[in-house]
């Protein structure tokens, strides 16, 4: 059974660029906390420029966690993450300190939050194989199969929707136990929150500060940081070379794109991606939608207020 956590004091979610972190460190420095990152690119430890990872300068003032948890070349996944938040705020809490849930990965803070079902593990493509297996079994069949071993999970479905019939028996095939357990498992896995600010800063403001962010990153050495894990031996289908822009950055260093091309791609697969997290943080449950910090029109003294102890 796992215990009971006490609330997490604050969380804050947002698009990229939009001012999480900033907002996340001043809110710990005045109120005593620690911060947990949310975010599934900041937990690789070879890459820190493109992926937006607080200073060393900024993690020694404020401890953060979830940071530099595994190399590029692993597979994490949103059920690994909330397994691991979970023990850093188990810790930050027996010190009696609050806690501070900060991110962009929607996946990963509904995973935590909420609970998750995880399956064992495995080899990654088990899942294509199983659906490979059963391609030639009628829809019709499998939702039968599915009503005899999970009835109550069956009667949620539609008898026409293949893709969830199929997880729910791969589920079952992986751990033998129905649909319906699992997810009565995985909930009361989750943890209570105080307070969810979700930054929503308007459209045109996010772009241009999407550009500069962008701009910064390829000033910084983006592009060396890539070329040198390349030529240490990296390759383009590690897991974290996934991160956003890091496909961009090898295209450049591979002679498909011009330099003049890098930063207007980057910056339009950005803005994509922030367009994906503004909706997924638009219904998540108890959000309450503020502007930017770093926006001239934010107040610190009417956040304060909107804040519970």
């Amino acid at each position: 059974m796992v215990r009971p956590l006490d609330p997490i004091d604050l969380v804050i979610a947002g698009p990229t660029a939009s001012g999480k972190s900033s907002l996340a460190l001043e809110w710990a420095q005045k109120n005593g906390a620690e911060i947990v990152s949310a975010d599934s690119r900041q937990i690789y430890r070879e890459i820190s420029i493109g992926t937006g990872k607080p200073s060393l300068t900024e993690q020694e003032a404020i401890p953060h966690h979830m940071i530099d948890l595994c190399s590029v070349q692993e597979v994490y996944s949103a059920g690994a993450f909330a397994r691991d938040a979970r023990r850093a705020i188990e810790r930050i809490q027996s010190r009696g300190k609050k806690v501070v849930l900060c991110g962009g990965t929607g996946l990963y803070i509904k995973a935590l939050l909420h609970g998750i079902v995880e399956l064992p593990e495995g080899d990654p493509s088990s899942g294509e194989d199983f659906r490979v297996s059963m391609a030639n079994v009628p829809t019709e069949d499998l939702y039968s199969r599915l009503a005899s071993v999970d009835p109550e999970r069956a009667k949620r479905l539609f008898p026409n929707d293949r893709v969830r019939i199929l997880r729910a028996l791969f589920l079952y095939e992986s751990t033998g136990l129905p649909p319906t357990d699992l997810y009565r498992r995985s909930q009361g896995e989750g943890i209570p929150v105080r307070n969810f600010l979700v930054l929503s800063p308007e459209r045109s403001w996010l772009h241009i500060a999407i550009e500069r962010r962008v701009a910064q990153m390829l000033s910084h050495g983006w592009v060396e940081e890539v070329e040198e894990l390349l030529l240490r031996g990296g390759h383009p289908d590690w897991p974290g070379f996934a991160s956003l822009g890091y496909r961009e950055v090898m295209s450049y260093l591979a002679g498909k794109m011009r330099q003049e091309e890098l930063l207007p791609a980057i910056v339009l697969k950005t803005r994509q991606y922030a367009k994906r997290q503004m909706t997924w943080f638009r219904h998540m449950e108890g959000a309450i939608s503020v502007d930017s910090p770093k926006n001239s029109g934010f107040s610190w003294s009417l956040l304060q207020t909107m804040i519970k102890s």
